[in-house]
């Protein structure tokens, strides 16, 4: 670009993060670096906070008129706000990008941060499987009320839970997430199944034993443990509903750290509190984060008519190891300094874009290209 394009950043974090002492040093200082380098070559502005509301962010977008926006999970990008705007490019220090409403026509490249979550969501899915095989929350929550008392005696029957060791794995979306998903469990010679839209062949060779399944059907009616590793679109919101969940077994387990939109949660609140279903499940993702007030009420309900039922919430934090959302943050900084030093789609062929641009890069006019010919 022969202007000197500007910069807008939706969180003051991706510079605070840099001073972060639970982030290895070396991360922390190529943060600083590519921060420095983006201030010399950009016009570069940033909210002085974490979560602009939305009123504040289209009055900034209105008087800053930036040509590039980097943000995160936790803003928004709607339609309104890209249309007829001058943004060129989005940048978003995540994997998925569903927070992102691009309109089809807008021809506004967005780029964020693959290949960096898998090992650590993939921990964190375990993580949460074996805390709910084991009943790990219910029974902190009966040490830490103060139930354990000496009247309390301890029975071969008590608090009985379940190993994962003679348990089937129904992993639905074979892509980066769950096939390290696989690679974890598979030294445990469990049985593995999984559903694809295409058949990973590779991977079945890497890991014999995995075992393709044609439909979704087959997995949520085999699976002792369900877990989701697809990313929320068009195709997929809701994909998971009442059909699926009534095939499930007694006592099953769903697992969802992917994105909470893919989850009928109407759905599934209906079958658990008309008891239709009876099943365990283990979220770290929900339908609106933070958590709907009500439908934590509705769980709250349900977890007090059907104690049995083994429940694990948590709060969007499977990515949430310190040195993965440094490198997240690195890859963010570096594809904005891509942006910014551009004067053709070339000068972008390392830049993280998102597929579905990545797909039609070549066959598509892209805002940014007039700024390259200004």
């Amino acid at each position: 670009m022969d202007i000197t394009p500007t910069v807008y950043l939706t969180s003051n974090v991706f510079l605070e993060i840099s001073s972060n002492p639970k982030i290895n040093k070396e991360i922390r200082e190529e943060i600083k670096t590519l921060w420095n380098h983006l201030e010399e070559i950009s016009n570069l502005h940033y909210f002085e906070g974490r979560f602009p509301d939305k009123k504040t962010l289209r009055q900034t977008l209105d008087r800053i008129k930036p040509h590039i926006v980097g943000c995160h999970l936790s803003h928004p990008i709607t339609q309104h706000l890209l249309q007829d705007s001058q943004i060129v490019a989005l940048c978003t220090a995540t994997a998925g990008y569903n927070h992102i409403k691009r309109l089809e026509e807008d021809r506004i490249l967005v780029t964020h941060t693959p290949g960096v979550l898998h090992h650590t969501v993939a921990d964190y899915t375990i993580a949460i499987i074996m805390a709910n095989l084991r009943n790990i929350v219910d029974l902190h929550n009966y040490v830490w009320n103060g139930n354990w008392t000496a009247d309390d005696k301890w029975d071969l029957d008590q608090s009985l839970s379940s190993v994962i060791d003679n348990k089937t794995i129904g992993i639905v979306g074979l892509g980066e997430i769950g096939t390290e998903v696989v690679r974890r469990l598979h030294p445990w010679e469990l049985k593995i199944i999984y559903y694809d839209k295409n058949r990973c062949r590779h991977t079945e060779e890497e890991f014999p034993g995995l075992e393709c399944k044609a439909s979704l059907e087959e997995v949520f009616q085999e699976a002792d443990i369900v877990s989701l590793h697809i990313p929320l679109n068009k195709y997929t919101k809701g994909i998971i509903d009442e059909k699926l969940l009534r095939l499930m077994k007694k006592g099953a387990l769903l697992v969802n750290t992917s994105r909470g939109g893919i989850l009928n949660f109407e759905d599934l609140l209906r079958l658990l509190e008309n008891k239709e279903i009876d099943i365990n499940f283990s979220f770290d993702v929900f339908p609106e984060e933070p958590v709907d007030p009500q439908i934590l009420k509705h769980l709250k309900r349900i977890k007090e008519k059907r104690p049995h039922i083994r429940m694990v919430l948590m709060p969007h934090n499977a990515s949430a190891d310190a040195d993965t959302r440094g490198k997240m943050v690195s890859l963010f900084l570096e594809d904005l300094i891509r942006l910014v030093r551009s004067d053709s789609l070339e000068d972008l062929m390392e830049a993280h874009i998102i597929p579905e641009h990545q797909r039609k890069l070549k066959d598509t006019k892209w805002k940014i290209q007039q700024y390259w010919s200004a």
